[in-house]
């Protein structure tokens, strides 16, 4: 009976762990508060051995993806509220989660809460990590500490700050850039250009492709820790953000050419650990801390029931109108696809068919026969004990694919950019694209973008605002007046502008 489907446990779970974002803020007093200092990362001897080193820099991993058992901009959060700032997500409990609505309705208070204990206060403490970690390493005098394993780890801690920099920037605009743990250095620090944060991240990923090995071997054949072509394959979104084509093309052409790496026909894979397509993932922690054997995606996104999957007597019985009141929160996600982006799938396009299911409703108030379509890209959801099958996916060929094609229509040429196009087109079972001018090419990579990368890190926000779009199709949208350009940016925290008045708020906040 459809009732044994329920999982019991989840939603208490979920009020939970949300709250516990609100954990996040530390009592120390700077201008950007990291928190206590991290100890283990800033001992001699914490960096006296090979394994010791490894395993303090694996705790930056473990930061990122379990946290402490919290949601943050690393594992979940950018593609939640992104997405809910562009047109991709709705989130169920509306106006009754007046923060979390802010995002959807672009009207973001400046104390909003989640902007800053899931962005910027996070993002700042892995940064403080990989300073410590980086200048740790340097310092270290220990013969015990290979030179090799200097170069692996410094490679990787300076890939975290970069990714760090990038949601930063790319969430509050000019954000200060911090490369140092000296609390006296940073303690006064102003705002940095965005185009300095960019160099920043330019310069730290080229250390980090020399750096790092070009194999996986540091986690043991997993691909879960950096190395050189995830280096390579950030460099190449960063270059596109920063519009230097030739490079981007390059850099994603790098790692295409690369044989670890190739697109599964198989959709329903993609995302399982390890797959062919990933380049950087994140591995669970399999823990009592959330996300525990799961993603925070395929814990918010999919519903405790999937009618889909059910016999026809038990969907006409779950969709009877006072059965399905009742069991609403375990049929309805707490965030669930906008209907724009559902629409703008093309007939017959796989990914839809495998990378989205839906709710139908009863034709009763408030629902009145409507389908309420969620992400399946993680289907894993919480069960204590079970082996883990997806990881947490950071890069993906696939992204290459569409940078390159990007790089290239906008070096106008246009017959290379189709190609990598339609490799991503036959995968998801659609003929080639017919756009053949630089212009039209354009529309369709960016088409292609938002189908393929979906409630994923925010893409479809990140690329409205650069590409200069998100005014013109965000700004008619009834849920978002009004409308105003001041919304592209997260507001400061008035505890950072406390601790430092020299930062100075976003406008409009």
């Amino acid at each position: 009976m459809f009732i044994n489907y329920i999982r019991k446990g989840k939603h208490l779970l979920a009020i939970t762990c949300f709250a516990c974002i609100t954990t996040l803020v530390c009592s120390c007093k700077k201008l950007v508060d990291v928190g206590e200092p991290l100890t283990s990362l800033t001992t001699t001897k914490t960096f006296s051995t090979n394994s010791l080193a490894n395993a303090a820099v694996a705790g930056l991993y473990s930061q990122m993806m379990t946290n402490s058992g919290s949601m943050l901009f690393s594992n979940g959060s950018t593609t939640i509220y992104a997405g809910l700032s562009a047109d991709e997500l709705i989130n169920f409990s509306g106006t009754t989660a007046p923060e979390e609505y802010q995002f959807f309705s672009n009207q973001l208070f400046k104390d909003n809460s989640i902007a800053y204990n899931a962005f910027w206060q996070p993002a700042y403490k892995l940064i403080y990590g990989a300073n410590s970690a980086i200048e740790a390493i340097e310092k270290s005098t220990s013969t015990q500490l290979f030179d090799s394993t200097r170069k692996v780890l410094t490679g990787e801690a300076k890939f975290i700050r970069a990714f760090s920099y990038f949601y930063l920037t790319n969430l509050f605009g000019d954000v200060p850039l911090v490369t140092t743990s000296d609390f006296t250095q940073t303690a006064s620090m102003k705002r940095t250009s965005q185009a300095e944060v960019y160099d920043q991240m330019v310069l730290d990923l080229k250390d980090a492709q020399q750096l790092l090995l070009s194999d996986y071997s540091t986690a043991k054949g997993e691909r879960v820790r950096v190395n050189k072509w995830a280096a390579t394959a950030l460099l190449a979104r960063v270059y596109l953000y920063q519009q230097n084509w030739a490079a981007a093309e390059e850099a994603a052409g790098a790692v295409i050419g690369n044989g670890q790496y190739s697109l599964l026909s198989d959709l329903s894979k993609v995302f399982l650990k390890n797959s062919t397509e990933s380049i950087l993932q994140l591995q669970q922690a399999n823990t009592a801390a959330m996300p525990r054997n799961i993603t925070w995606e395929g814990f918010n996104f999919v519903p405790d029931i999937r009618i889909s999957g059910f016999p026809p007597a038990d969907k006409a019985g779950l969709l009877d109108s006072a059965t399905f009141v009742s069991y609403v929160p375990f049929l309805i996600p707490a965030y669930y696809l906008n209907p724009l982006v559902v629409n703008d799938f093309e007939p017959n396009d796989q990914r839809k068919l495998i990378w989205v299911d839906s709710t139908p409703t009863p034709n009763v108030s408030p629902y009145y026969g409507a389908a309420y379509y969620f992400a399946t890209k993680y289907v894993a959801q919480v069960a204590t004990g079970t082996a883990i099958t997806e990881y947490y996916m950071l890069l993906r060929l696939a992204e290459q694919y569409l940078i390159r094609a990007e790089a290239r229509a906008q070096q106008n040429k246009t017959a290379d950019a189709a190609a990598d196009l339609n490799v991503i087109r036959k995968r998801a079972g659609l003929p080639n694209t017919t756009a053949s001018s630089q212009t039209d090419l354009l529309k369709a990579i960016a088409h292609e973008r938002r189908i393929e990368l979906f409630a994923e890190w925010g893409h479809r926000w990140f690329d409205l605002k650069r590409t200069g779009k998100a005014s013109e199709v965000l700004s008619v949208l009834p849920t978002k007046q009004p409308w105003s350009d001041n919304s592209l940016l997260f507001p400061i925290s008035s505890l950072e502008l406390t601790n430092g008045p020299g930062l100075g708020q976003n406008p409009g906040y």
